[in-house]
């Protein structure tokens, strides 16, 4: 169970250029692999997702529905993510660790995890509805050390956030937002901004209602049906799922919106990463993926997998992560990525895949730095 405190030592914005170079090589050796179809020595990112419970039953989520690993008894302890945490650190290189649930701070050991993790040196980025974010837990976080933290929020207007995660939740979120810049103003922020037929419309109008919250990221994310949602029931959102007659307007408020990012001071999604959101719905493109070689999931119960939507037999309750990460058997369901036919333009693994494309790295140097900056310290006080 987490103590109340932790360090009330702010961790330093490290300097951009000694963090390039100690990860070069990881990412070579990432890419290489990757290319070749071998086994890479490095996990660079890692998702925990540290419980399937959650405090919302937002319409667009299948994570409460899913079977495999979620249970609540199932959950790992304390002690068994440290030991993930230090075996990553320690034998994988892994330098950013994305914390996801369900809800996380549903957790009361959250804080304790995510300190842990960054005393071993890798930088934490938070997920969540923010709802549970009274004062003594932004404290809480704050001192834990954590390096980012994102917030759910799907519309500039109760009506269209409410329809999704639940009425009266737009102006608790919009609130704990807030609230939280003010405690914790040198804490990296985003926003996290699920696109579906009802809110599309309001891309822009997000864009500039998430600058005016004090964040410093905002992440456009296409509806998916599967993946984490697998097993989710969509029969009652039509108004939420897009079909073919939606695409042509979809596709130009998606080209609006990019336009305006370009303006922006925010940390946007790539322009690649906008391209291929329309495709989704209609012939999903397929690119190089990097799940099982530059990131992989520990779902909530351990077990560990290139992707949300590959099964696997591994878990950290059995093996270290290392053990898993280096063994033939699980570089076999590894190679499922090579063959993938899931429609997917995921946040996560899908910006990474883009952000390693080799073309990427030469021509994108200042957004990649901005992108580095963000996820790897806090502001300067």
């Amino acid at each position: 169970m987490a103590s109340n405190k932790v360090s009330q030592k702010q961790k330093p914005l490290p300097s951009i250029f000694p963090l390039l170079l100690r990860n070069a090589w990881r990412t070579s050796n990432v890419i290489i692999n990757r290319y070749l179809g071998l086994p890479p020595r490095y996990c660079p990112v890692l998702l925990l997702f540290l419980t399937g419970r959650c405090n919302l039953r937002c319409r667009i989520c299948g994570v409460c529905d899913l079977e495999h690993g979620y249970n609540d008894e199932e959950e790992l302890s304390t002690e068994q993510w440290k030991e993930v945490i230090s075996a990553a650190a320690e034998k994988l290189g892994t330098t950013l660790a994305v914390v996801s649930g369900g809800e996380a701070l549903l957790r009361e050991d959250v804080f304790e995890i995510i300190h842990y993790a960054e005393n071993k040196g890798i930088s934490v980025h938070l997920c969540t509805n923010a709802l549970l974010l009274n004062e003594d837990k932004m404290e809480r976080l704050r001192d834990s050390g954590v390096s980012t933290v994102s917030f759910s929020l799907d519309g500039p207007e109760a009506f269209i956030h409410d329809d999704i995660r639940g009425e009266g939740n737009f102006d608790k979120t919009v609130s704990a937002i807030r609230k939280f810049h003010t405690i914790a103003p040198e804490i990296h922020m985003g926003i996290n901004f699920v696109i579906t037929k009802q809110n599309y419309r309001r891309m822009i109008e997000m864009l500039h209602f998430a600058e005016s919250l004090g964040a410093g990221q905002i992440k456009f994310a296409p509806l998916h049906t599967n993946l984490l949602h697998r097993n989710k029931d969509f029969s009652g959102c039509d108004n939420l799922v897009f079909h073919s007659e939606d695409l042509p307007d979809l596709e130009r408020e998606v080209r609006r919106t990019v336009r305006e990012c370009h303006k922006s001071r925010l940390i946007t999604t790539s322009a690649a990463f906008f391209d291929g959101i329309v495709d989704l719905y209609k012939q999903p493109r397929r690119i190089r993926c990097y799940a099982g070689y530059a990131v992989c999931a520990v779902n909530p119960a351990g077990y560990v997998a290139p992707c949300n939507d590959i099964d696997s037999p591994f878990s950290v309750k059995d093996y270290s992560i290392d053990a898993i990460w280096h063994d033939p058997g699980f570089h076999k369901i590894r190679k499922q990525v090579h063959a993938c036919q899931s429609p997917c333009w995921d946040t996560a693994y899908t910006e990474l895949s883009l952000w390693l494309r080799p073309t990427r790295l030469l021509v994108s140097v200042v957004r990649n730095v901005r992108d580095i900056k963000f996820y790897f310290g806090r502001r300067k006080e």
